[in-house]
């Protein structure tokens, strides 16, 4: 799996437990979120897509997939460098619980994610390979080791925040991106 990615989950509860059901796309919701995150955007659907494709979209396009108790909105227009300044719109943009951020690009030699439970930012970290860390508020997660190398912690918060295994060491119970359906659109500033 590519180490280029951006996602932001809005989940009622553990985003893991919805993508293990493979869940029924709820193609509608998919366009209502859309607008919710870019008011005032001009909005054109440009086709279905898997996950496992979608997590790094071009710069115009937002990858978004609506289920049973899960949002998921693949976007590098919404992706901050910290955690901490993801815009107000994007967390209030569902009425979900919880707000879950991972944001990495290998090239660059970055990683950043951040957890929010009923509006309150619980953790923040993100880092790159100069300076080590930019961001780091909150408590660690269980998945997180005591170091700060971007690539592991990329695959570590991937893993334990939603599933994904990001390297040949798949396990039984990995979540499989590549059977999840989200749906694509062009998203363009209105003149």
């Amino acid at each position: 799996m590519a180490l280029n990615d951006t996602l932001v989950a809005f989940a009622d509860g553990n985003p893991i437990d919805v993508l293990r059901s493979y869940p029924v796309l709820d193609k509608p919701a998919t366009r209502a979120l859309v607008e919710r995150l870019f008011p005032g955007a001009e909005i054109e659907e440009i086709g279905d897509e898997l996950l496992v494709d979608a997590l790094n979209p071009p710069a115009d396009v937002v990858c978004v997939g609506c289920f049973s108790g899960l949002d998921l909105v693949c976007s590098w227009g919404l992706t901050p460098r910290r955690p901490s300044e993801l815009d107000p719109v994007v967390l209030a943009a569902s009425e979900r619980r919880n707000v879950y951020l991972h944001a990495a690009h290998s090239d660059a030699g970055w990683c950043s994610y951040g957890v929010w439970r009923d509006g309150s930012r619980v953790r923040a970290l993100s880092v790159c390979a100069d300076p080590a860390v930019v961001e780091d508020e909150g408590e660690r997660l269980g998945f997180e080791q005591s170091g700060t190398d971007p690539c592991e912690l990329s695959c570590a918060s991937m893993q334990g925040l939603f599933g994904f295994a990001c390297d040949d060491h798949e396990r039984i119970d990995d979540v499989d991106p590549e059977l999840i359906p989200v749906v694509a659109y062009r998203v363009s500033t209105a003149s």
